[in-house]
C-alpha cells in the first residue's frame, strides 16, 4: 500500500504563481499532476469516488491531471496548478485520509447520540443524500424548465453570474423562481 507524507504539497509548491516562469510553472504541473493522479487511482481502487476526489474531476472537466503540460497556455497551467493545490492540499486525497475522515464522522454521530454501527450511519448518511437528491429533480420548476426547453435561462445564468457548475446556476435559477 502507498504511503503518503503530510504536508505533501510543499514538494510541489513553487510560491507565487504569477511571480514563477512558465517553465517553472509546468514542470510544477507535470510533477505534481503525476503524484495527483497516482493518489487519484488509489481512491478510486478503494471505492472512495466522492468528496474531493468528485470535486477535482469537477474542476478539472475530465478524470485526471496533466501529466504532460507542454501545450497549456499560462492561464491554463495557472489554473492546473491551482485545482491540484486543492486537491493534494485536502486530507482526503488517499485512501487513509477518506478512512480516517469517515471513522471521524461516524464518531462525531457516537457522541451525538447515534447508537447504530459506522455500515448502519454511512447507510443511513446514502440514504439521506438520496432522497435529498430525488427531491430536488423532482421538483416542479426544474421539470418545466429541462421539459419546455427553457435550459437557456440556466446557461444565462452561469454566464451572467459567473457560476463555476451547471449546478450552481441551477441552484441560482431556482433561487430566482
Amino acid at each position: 500500500m502507498a504511503r503518503y507524507q503530510l504536508g505533501y504539497w510543499a514538494r510541489y509548491d513553487i510560491g507565487d504563481v504569477s511571480k514563477a516562469s512558465t517553465e517553472v510553472l509546468r514542470k510544477a504541473v507535470e510533477r505534481a499532476g503525476k503524484a495527483a493522479n497516482n493518489r487519484m487511482r488509489a481512491l478510486e481502487k478503494a471505492g472512495f469516488t466522492s468528496g474531493v476526489y468528485a470535486h477535482a474531476v469537477a474542476a478539472l472537466g475530465r478524470k485526471r491531471f496533466k501529466e504532460s503540460a507542454k501545450k497549456l497556455t499560462r492561464a491554463q497551467l495557472q489554473r492546473e496548478y491551482a485545482v491540484l493545490r486543492s486537491y493534494m492540499s485536502a486530507q482526503t486525497s488517499t485512501p487513509a485520509g477518506v478512512r480516517r475522515a469517515n471513522k471521524k464522522r461516524y464518531e462525531t454521530a457516537k457522541t451525538r447520540g447515534f447508537t447504530g454501527t459506522e455500515e448502519e450511519f454511512y447507510d443511513m448518511v446514502e440514504r439521506y443524500y438520496t432522497k435529498r437528491v430525488e427531491q430536488l429533480y423532482a421538483s416542479k420548476v426544474i421539470y418545466e424548465a429541462i421539459t419546455s426547453g427553457k435550459t437557456d435561462i440556466i446557461d444565462a445564468v452561469l454566464q451572467e453570474e459567473a457560476v463555476k457548475t451547471p449546478g450552481e446556476a441551477l441552484l441560482q435559477y431556482l433561487a430566482r423562481k
